[in-house]
């Protein structure tokens, strides 16, 4: 199958398989670059670094997200490293949905969704007991940091894993029954052919069976005209009026056998006669063959008196 000026058009460029694909990655990339290089100024200032130290990590974490199609755990692992930073919101999120989307084994989403929402976990525990600690009149009890804590962590871990493995195996199931699709035309295509492969076989047998049965009539209609040309002979001189009669009987023979083989040709040529053009091929011999009994040659020959 040849490929059109648009379908190439459509192809994107490196790993993407489409030019929307590409795209979509960027733009992706592009907005947790900026996102990433926003929390990295804060994180610089709050651990005493230089900014452009912490804007140069976060731009780059961020920017890891262009290939989450092509190297989706090296871009969950980026994530977890700069969970600590607390940067890379649409990083982790988006690149845990590539992940679960994937054909990576189970047990390596497990491990890695496992170790992001550890991670967040923690971060949000201490951000949840810094915040109340400086809200003196707050005093909630004691299982309601860890519950918070845990339902922001699921919040944020559970959905785009759930989306992932759904597309995922919604992808994987397209795929199967497109093969299978495929399978079957197959299938059906060589079936088809056997089919023909039989009629064809059946068509040649048929054939020669009625070249056989051909042979043998025409053969013994033959035969007889052999064995009256030969008595013919022997009495042509004794019995001329007999010797007329077996002349005649002779003809009727010969024109009967050229019906005969003209009747089996037709049954043989059937199949092929409207493939040849008009007045062209054996057909001829047929043509001719009636022609010559529709008009035979009257013997002249003599007899001795």
């Amino acid at each position: 199958m040849t490929e059109t000026g648009d379908s190439r058009a459509a192809r994107g460029p490196w790993w993407w398989s489409r030019r929307r694909a590409a795209v979509l990655d960027i733009v992706l990339a592009a907005i947790s670059a900026v996102e990433c290089g926003v929390q990295g100024a804060r994180f610089a200032g709050e651990a005493g670094i230089p900014a452009w130290a912490g804007v140069l990590l976060g731009v780059a974490a961020g920017g890891s997200l262009v290939a989450r199609r092509r190297w989706p755990v090296a871009v969950v692992l980026v994530a977890i490293a700069v969970t600590p930073a607390e940067m890379g919101f649409l990083l982790g999120c988006v690149g845990l949905y590539s992940l679960a989307a994937s054909d990576v084994p189970r047990r390596i989403i497990a491990l890695l969704t496992a170790m992001q929402a550890v991670g967040g976990l923690i971060i949000i525990l201490v951000r949840v007991h810094q915040s109340i600690g400086q809200e003196p009149d707050f005093n909630p009890p004691t299982w309601f940091i860890p519950a918070i804590s845990v339902l922001v962590a699921l919040g944020l871990t559970a959905p785009p894993l759930l989306l992932g493995l759904y597309v995922g195996a919604r992808r994987r199931l397209v795929e199967s029954l497109r093969e299978r699709a495929d399978g079957l035309e197959r299938e059906l295509a060589l079936l088809a052919d056997r089919a023909e492969e039989r009629a064809e076989w059946a068509r040649n047998e048929e054939r020669t069976r009625i070249a056989r049965e051909m042979h043998d009539v025409v053969a013994h209609r033959v035969s007889l005209m052999v064995v009256h040309a030969a008595a013919l002979q022997a009495i042509a001189v004794k019995d001329p009026e007999k010797a007329s009669r077996n002349a005649g009987l002779v003809g009727d023979m010969g024109r009967q056998a050229l019906t005969e083989l003209r009747t089996m040709l037709g049954v043989l040529r059937s199949e092929v006669a409207e493939a040849r053009p008009p007045g062209s091929g054996p057909g001829q011999v047929g043509v001719r063959a009636r022609s010559s009994s529709a008009s035979p040659v009257q013997p002249s020959a003599r007899v001795p008196a």
